[in-house]
């Protein structure tokens, strides 16, 4: 399976749950390759890669195959963002076939693992496209304001463009909040109108939600599994229940 962690939107937490979800798959025994499309390479920092290596840049301009670029750290097998790949999207823009560079690209090693997770810039452009374009499902995280909203709006736009272009296939796993304080009287106001908008898009809301959590933010700094940093923490229980609840198969 291929799940992209998308939302046009920034501060919503993808890189933190990308790692989350690799860390937790790894853990019931998948084997599992996170692919660091952000050139922000917040992902790739968090599961301890090397973001002055080569990576998706390379990956994505074919100047070197997947399993060259792949770095195995304690928390997963890793294509990291690397200092390129802001270059990325001026160096395949204009190519053939553009939207599928990086579903062809990942073809040699699709069937050597279980998951494989992409976390994907704050933007909708080019990079963003290619993920939706490779990828068989799209994790939605948020958080319970306006401009998230907004940018959940988008995000439907752009799958349902992907859908009739690219990849009729894609689904939508569902939407996790993030950050989330269900008490808040924002949250409280805007969470019925996610809901509304999830069952527009064909999808749910996840009944599981990720509270705020200073151990994230410290397992990062120091290069960890936030299971193997602070395994009792709110966030650490709160992403093994989305795990359960999304029931991952592959």
């Amino acid at each position: 399976m291929i799940l992209t962690v998308a939302m046009g939107k920034g501060g919503t937490a993808k890189s933190t749950t990308t790692a989350a979800i690799a860390n937790l798959a790894r853990m019931n025994g998948k084997k599992v390759l996170v692919l660091d499309i952000d050139p922000q390479g917040n992902c790739t920092a968090a599961l301890g890669g090397d973001n002055g290596a080569a990576g998706m840049y390379d990956l994505l301009t074919r100047k070197s195959k997947p399993a060259k670029l792949i770095q195995h750290t304690p928390q997963a097998d890793l294509i990291p963002a690397g200092e390129e790949l802001a270059n990325a999207i001026a160096a395949i823009q204009n190519k053939p076939g553009r939207d599928n560079i990086l579903k062809a690209a990942l073809a040699p090693v699709v069937g050597l693992y279980d998951l494989i997770l992409i976390d994907t810039p704050p933007d909708i452009n080019t990079l963003l496209i290619n993920a939706l374009a490779a990828s068989d499902t799209v994790l939605l995280p948020m958080q319970a304001t306006l401009f998230c909203f907004m940018g959940l709006q988008q995000m439907g736009e752009t799958i349902a463009q992907v859908k009739e272009y690219c990849n009729p296939n894609l689904g939508i796993t569902g939407i996790v909040l993030t950050k989330h304080n269900p008490r808040s009287a924002l949250a409280r106001d805007i969470v019925p109108e996610i809901q509304q908008q999830a069952q527009a898009m064909g999808t749910k809301v996840f009944n599981t939600h990720i509270r705020q959590a200073a151990a994230v933010e410290q397992a990062q700094i120091m290069r960890q599994s936030l299971f193997e940093y602070a395994p009792r923490s709110t966030a650490a229980a709160d992403y093994m229940a989305l795990y359960a609840e999304m029931n991952l198969k592959g």
